[in-house]
């Protein structure tokens, strides 16, 4: 009796670590950066093109997004330091996603809270995508669609790191140009299971 006690103690304790374990936090840093100008060609104009004729993202549609982001002058875009803080549900048996919530502080203001998201499984981890339509209103701003909206947070199995990679190009809709926001973020980190400190 005294034994089955002990396994059963045992089992219990054995399934709340298992349950601990598959909550993960990251603290990542990085860099927040935007600007207002316009570009005379658009790479991005034919990376969305591209995007909307497949219907997905695709690798060349990311690269001429990077390609476009490269056209602007160092001096055009705002840049500032960004802290990030990811919240990461996994089941540990299986090691699929059950929730993800993130902070970033300072927090921009086009980022929308409620975009729509899919999960990305890999070998190495997972990935949740936060993306608007394109040609979408921007929920927050009456004036702005959407151009190329993006959230990407990922957490690698192997390495114990975090990362988010922002990308939102919105324009005005009545096709003025030079204040059309452009946001970029990117961000690293460590990530350790979740507990509390205080």
């Amino acid at each position: 009796m005294k034994q089955l006690l002990i396994a059963i103690i045992f089992l219990m304790f054995s399934l709340s670590a298992s349950a601990e374990s598959s909550k993960v936090i990251c603290e990542l840093n990085g860099e927040y950066s935007i600007t207002f100008k316009d570009l005379k060609k658009t790479y991005l104009s034919e990376g969305i093109e591209f995007f909307k004729n497949l219907a997905r993202q695709t690798q060349q549609s990311l690269f001429l997004l990077d390609r476009a982001k490269t056209s602007f002058a160092e001096s055009d875009w705002a840049k500032d330091d960004v802290y990030i803080v990811q919240y990461w549900d996994i089941d540990a048996t299986n090691e699929t996603l059950q929730s993800l919530k993130y902070s970033i502080e300072p927090s921009p203001i086009w980022i929308y809270p409620d975009a729509s998201s899919r999960i990305e499984l890999s070998e190495e981890g997972s990935s949740v995508i936060h993306f608007l339509e394109n040609e979408a209103q921007h929920p927050f701003f009456d004036d702005l669609l959407v151009d190329f909206y993006q959230v990407k947070n990922s957490i690698n199995w192997f390495t114990g790191k975090g990362k988010l990679k922002v990308d939102i190009w919105l324009k005005h809709k009545d096709g003025a140009r030079g204040k059309s926001p452009k946001v970029a973020i990117n961000a690293r980190g460590e990530c350790k299971p979740q507990k509390k400190k205080f």
